[in-house]
């Protein structure tokens, strides 16, 4: 089975899933929890079909933006890629739709374990593909240097990749601490994934054009 018929198939189960247990969902469903994974805040269950077609729309917008890309015909040499980091994106956001919808029919309590483990696999997967992607303006590390050298592009999503990878990993395993604490780690280690990147895309850059 082709990729983009399983994603379709996934969100339009999701939807049809979502129709069915919605009179079992309470009036008022969590929408947004806090780092010790307490819901802090509340819609009304009407919204949660809004959830569900969120990963449609988001999967229309990503297959659509490559096609008025300037730089749209590197986007068919990454396109397998791509459209695995698309699948990743939108597989994920169905998971948080319906670990809301566990979470408000109180068949599951720690949200944030599970919440960090799905981004965790998120951060994981993307990391994975990175390095396969072509220079262009919608996906990757689109910086002034990394759009303006090639070679710098291909340089900084080997570095981003794997930092992306060390990042799934680290709000994996962090989240099998019960303490709030563990969200910082994973806050930590993106700032310094970022943070290193950038810098090591901008000397990368300086050090080709001397």
């Amino acid at each position: 089975m082709k990729t983009k018929t399983l994603i379709w198939i996934s969100i339009i189960l999701s939807f049809v899933g979502t129709c069915f247990v919605y009179s079992a969902l309470p009036e008022s469903i969590p929408t947004h929890w806090n780092m010790k994974g307490v819901p802090d805040d509340f819609s009304s269950k009407q919204s949660i079909f809004v959830m569900a077609v969120i990963p449609a729309f988001l999967y229309w917008m990503l297959i659509f933006l490559p096609k008025i890309d300037p730089k749209k015909d590197n986007h068919i040499k990454h396109d397998k890629a791509y459209i695995k980091i698309t699948a990743s994106i939108i597989f994920v956001m169905i998971a948080l739709h319906w670990l809301t919808v566990l979470a408000s029919l109180e068949i599951i309590e720690n949200v944030s374990l599970f919440f960090r483990i799905i981004v965790g696999v998120l951060f994981i997967m993307i990391g994975n593909y990175m390095t396969q992607l072509r220079m262009n303006y919608f996906a990757g590390i689109k910086l002034p240097w990394t759009l303006a050298n090639e070679t710098v592009w291909k340089k900084t999503h080997r570095v981003g990749g794997i930092g992306f990878v060390l990042i799934g990993l680290v709000s994996i395993v962090t989240s099998l601490f019960q303490t709030h604490l563990s969200f910082y780690w994973f806050i930590v280690s993106a700032i310094v994934v970022i943070l290193f990147t950038v810098i090591y895309s901008y000397i990368e850059y300086t050090r080709i054009k001397k």
